[in-house]
């Protein structure tokens, strides 16, 4: 049992260390890919609880103790626990990222090294998944600095709130009130923002602190409280496990995550530490002290730093890389973990030199923070001097080539339901036309502008990134939102009052053909109903409508694609084209067309064979590069299809020419 003198919390427990163990192994399971661990994201909710459970622990014992903190040492044992390991891989992924990757990587994976330098990678990640064109997040060898953010930003706040409820008020129950008041109006932002704002409840503290709120209740515990026979312990002990673990199987990440999902990770956690507190080496800690989870839990600090890294270049190194691969891959990551544990993380963290001078310990992480934030500025330079080397120029200028709409006026933007709307063309003349949808809609901008110009039409456009112009699921959910049913109704509104000739409606499909075969079916349904309901609002009203079949999808980032092979000799995929058949499954636009069937006025433009040659797809065609990502054609390369576009619509709708 600990000292009676103790908190549960502020003295070594081998069961919290087996925590971390199981939690770190779950985040790097799901990392990999292992379709039975996909809910493995939540470790990082065991994590954000253990940190709740042991500095409130470690805090109120000080507290109680000396009737004061020292913030000073307070932060000097968190700076030498954490900048260390940090400040080298941070390091040694930038390093990397300028031998192996692509300009535009480099120029992201230094953006997002500098917020994490700064401790601010949640904030970057947050307004980065939110920009529907920023780059792929998913592909950023600092995406997991997020949730470092998020611990880094709790100790700036969590001492003063504990000094705030235990020192001034000197009451236990006003701390508890405290952080009960705190826990409960985080949830209840967190449940909120998941759905209305999906990207602020991952990865900001307001609706993340409520995890560690949630440990700090349970580290104010009284030991033996509530009374329990010791069997029950043991019995929450393993329910708690079990409910962690049952998540990392269960839970598939993307929508209504974290919101009320989260509680059971985070219970889960919390119960399993009341029951260690009770029952020491008993139950669930005679697995947790079992020495694989106790040497892996020492080093899941570092494992967590090495594991993403490690497997996103392996990725661009091997781009069809198997689950075998990645899995060597993260066991190399923990290899380099235990290094860095052995010769930098712990032999900073009890250095007795500067234990005893804390300030010194602060000066050098401030030195740390500033040469990191540095570096990667420096990184950053280096990858635009890359992306304007000549090799590779023509592939940067196609990245940010979107279309010629002026996107902050014409484009309906970001959480906005409201509908914006830009006419072009001859905006005299007596013909309208519309065009409506996503971003697969904003696409064909440029050849369908030049077409109105030369047919003299007037065009307006009613479009919106990640909404589809249907009741249709995107990537990760996208398009289902209730902002984007709202901004949906009133555009198909806006359309409709407009009444023009003809509404052009593209919308991003081709993904479904990527579906795995249990969802391929009841998706490619949905599909026909979604399109048949969104002909029907309008042919119901007399209009005309040509529907734009969506164009194929890379297996990968072309532009990406393109740069590492202009710049790396011995980049593996030399050449960057695709084949058709897999990028774009008949069935996706048969499902599309049954959507019209029984419907009068209802067309189908497809200039497939205009961006694709025979059975393959070239990432460069006609000396112009054709995608600006895996699956958004480049504005230049739109722009050369305006003669095709324009003999296929002179049959379609021979009385507008």
């Amino acid at each position: 049992m600990p000292p009676a003198d103790r908190s549960p919390a502020s003295y070594f427990r081998s069961d919290i260390e087996g925590l971390r163990g199981i939690a770190v192994l779950l985040v790097v399971a799901c990392h990999c890919g292992i379709s039975w661990c996909a809910g493995g994201f939540v470790g990082v909710d065991v994590f954000f609880v253990l940190s709740g459970y042991l500095i409130t622990g470690l805090l109120v014992q000080e507290l109680r103790k000396t009737s004061t903190l020292d913030l000073a040492r307070f932060y000097a044992r968190r700076a030498r626990r954490l900048l260390p390991a940090a400040t080298l891989t941070l390091l040694c992924t930038l390093a990397a990222a300028a031998l192996i990757a692509a300009p535009q990587e480099v120029v992201f994976a230094s953006r997002a090294a500098r917020a994490a330098a700064a401790y601010m990678s949640n904030l970057f990640f947050d307004r980065n998944a939110a920009d529907y064109f920023a780059p792929d997040v998913e592909s950023n060898p600092f995406l997991h600095t997020w949730s470092l953010g998020i611990e880094e930003q709790f100790y700036l706040f969590w001492p003063a709130l504990v000094l705030l409820g235990l020192g001034f008020a000197r009451s236990t129950k006003a701390l508890l009130a405290m952080l009960a008041a705190l826990t409960l109006g985080s949830l209840a932002a967190c449940v909120l923002a998941t759905a209305a704002a999906p990207t602020f409840a991952f990865y900001e503290l307001p609706a993340r602190a409520w995890e560690f709120g949630v440990g700090g209740l349970f580290a104010l515990k009284p030991a033996g409280a509530p009374r329990l026979p010791p069997r029950v312990w043991i019995g929450l002990g393993w329910l708690g496990l079990a409910a962690v673990l049952a998540c990392g199987y269960l839970l598939s990440g993307g929508p209504g995550f974290p919101g009320w999902a989260a509680l059971v990770p985070v219970l889960g956690t919390a119960t399993a530490l009341a029951a260690g507190a009770e029952l020491p080496h008993r139950g669930i800690g005679a697995l947790l002290d079992s020495k694989p989870l106790q040497y892996v839990g020492a080093r899941s600090y570092s494992w967590y730093l090495w594991h993403w890294p490690f497997l996103v270049f392996a990725v661009c190194l091997l781009p069809g890389i198997s689950l075998a691969g990645k899995v060597a891959a993260a066991t190399g990551s923990l290899l380099a973990a235990a290094l860095t544990f052995a010769a930098v993380e712990r032999p900073v963290r009890q250095n007795g030199y500067l234990i005893a001078r804390p300030v010194l310990s602060l000066a050098l992480a401030g030195v740390a923070t500033v040469a990191s934030f540095g570096i990667a500025t420096l990184a950053l330079r280096f990858g635009d001097r890359l992306a304007n080397e000549p090799a590779v120029q023509a592939v940067t200028v196609a990245v940010a080539d979107i279309a010629d709409m002026p996107r902050e006026r014409c484009v309906s933007l970001g959480r906005s339901e409201a509908v914006a709307s830009c006419a072009f063309g001859d905006t005299s003349s007596a013909v309208t036309v519309a065009l409506f949808g996503d971003s697969h809609a904003i696409q064909w901008f440029n050849p369908l502008q030049a077409v109105a110009k030369g047919a003299g039409w007037r065009l307006v456009t009613f479009v919106k990134s990640g909404c589809a112009a249907t009741e249709i699921a995107g990537r990760n959910g996208a398009g289902l939102t209730d902002l984007c049913r709202t901004w949906r109704t009133a555009a198909i509104r806006r359309i409709l009052e407009l009444r023009p000739a003809v509404v052009f409606v593209a919308t991003f499909t081709s993904y479904l053909g990527r579906q795995p075969a249990d969802e391929r079916a009841a998706s490619l349904d949905g599909l026909t109903r979604a399109m048949a309901h969104t002909f029907r609002q309008f042919t119901g009203e007399g209009l005309r409508v040509v529907a734009i079949r969506d164009s194929p999808a890379a297996p990968f980032d072309v532009p990406t694609c393109l740069a590492r092979s202009a710049l790396h000799a011995w980049y593996a995929a030399a050449s960057c084209d695709f084949a058709r058949a897999p990028a774009l499954d008949p069935a996706v636009f048969a499902a599309e067309q049954a959507g019209a069937r029984g419907l009068r006025g209802v067309e189908f433009l497809d200039l497939t064979d205009s961006i694709c040659r025979g059975a393959d797809c070239p990432a460069i065609r006609d000396g112009r590069v054709v995608y600006r990502d895996d699956s958004h054609l480049a504005g230049a390369f739109t722009t050369s299809l305006a003669p095709a576009m324009d003999a296929t619509l002179r049959t379609l709708l021979p009385a507008l020419r």
